[in-house]
């Protein structure tokens, strides 16, 4: 299967899913060539509802591998705020866009080439990072995390004890200077770091 951060040939074979969460019911359409075409995974869902539960400040967001959309049409809706979902799988960034139509929520979406290029600052960092991407796409997303955010900016992150959890746990720690294992459940982790200078 296809994850994040791929660009993928396979023929489109697309579906309708609904998306519960906090008392609201959102529409996706999902397409063969994204990441957890069936349903909103586990982890995106503990995810959410780790940020929701605990994020109180502006609704600015970047939600870093976006896919097709689950947490960037959350945030925007909860928070009614703007933001940037950056993805880079073309099946998931046309499906991303008609997700962020059907759910009557606004933000930019980008591929990461042209987000790179983007002088941008924000509030709030979400990230399901493309593990199978590799160890250094995941750091990286991390290390622009830091870059990204303001000061007293937030950033969560959901990863698996077997995804190596505690060497990102390090990571953030040496990074931020603070890292707070916000939730756990069933192997999975939410990391939460503050930037404080």
């Amino acid at each position: 299967m296809s994850h994040y951060y791929t660009t993928d040939d396979t023929p489109h074979e697309f579906k309708e899913i609904n998306y519960n969460i906090n008392g609201k019911s959102y529409r996706f359409t999902t397409d063969r060539g994204v990441f957890s075409k069936d349903r909103v995974d586990f982890g995106t869902d503990l995810l959410l509802n780790a940020v929701l539960q605990d994020y109180q400040g502006p609704g600015y967001f970047i939600d870093m591998g976006a896919g097709y959309g689950p947490i960037s049409v959350t945030l925007a809706d909860h928070y009614e705020g703007d933001g940037i979902a950056v993805e880079v799988n073309e099946d998931a960034v046309s499906v991303l866009d008609e997700n962020m139509r059907k759910n009557a929520v606004n933000f930019d979406i980008v591929n990461r080439e042209t987000y790179d290029e983007m002088e941008l600052k924000t509030d709030l960092y979400v990230t399901n990072p493309p593990f199978r991407a590799g160890k250094d796409t995941v750091l990286s997303i991390l290390d622009d995390s830091y870059n990204r955010l303001i000061e007293n900016g937030v950033f969560y992150m959901v990863v698996q004890k077997k995804q190596g959890m505690p060497s990102y746990l390090k990571h953030l720690e040496t990074l931020y200077g603070n890292v707070e294992k916000l939730k756990k459940c069933k192997g999975y982790y939410i990391l939460k770091s503050i930037k404080t200078n």
